[in-house]
């Protein structure tokens, strides 16, 4: 850090405070505490990075129909890690249909939808999932 007249630094940027009877200025106080205050900002920064990573989690819709064997495949996997996503039963629900072949060009299941892109195939979903742990 770099030593500066405190009597330089026109106010707001420099103070005093009494701190156990004694005039002290701010100036002086960060010489003391600098090492502080730099690993309290790394702490800081390191518990932000850590929000934003769970801030990122994809968009993520898998569209299946219960009769088929490849989407309880899947379904199967998701239980065995205790995971769910949110999904869509095709068979069940016609507009699903629709939009799945808008989306992904065709009607095949199972299908994941990841911040819009499709994923087909079970064993590429299940695959997505076990690299993907921490964004489902």
């Amino acid at each position: 850090m770099i030593d500066m007249d405190p009597a330089l630094i026109d106010p707001p940027y420099f103070d005093e405070m009494q701190i156990d009877g004694d005039v002290k200025s701010i100036g002086s106080l960060v010489h003391i505490y600098d090492d502080v205050f730099a690993i309290a900002y790394k702490e800081h920064e390191i518990e932000k990075q850590g929000r934003k990573v769970n801030m990122e989690k994809p968009k993520l819709l898998l569209y299946t129909r219960s009769t088929c064997p490849y989407c309880k495949k899947v379904n199967a996997y998701l239980a065995s890690v205790n995971k769910t996503v949110p999904s869509v039963d095709i068979g069940k629900n016609p507009d699903a249909a629709k939009t799945l072949v808008k989306i992904g060009g065709k009607k095949q299941v199972p299908c994941l939808v990841i911040n819009g892109e499709t994923l087909y195939e079970s064993n590429e979903i299940i695959n997505w999932f076990k690299n993907n742990p921490s964004k489902f």
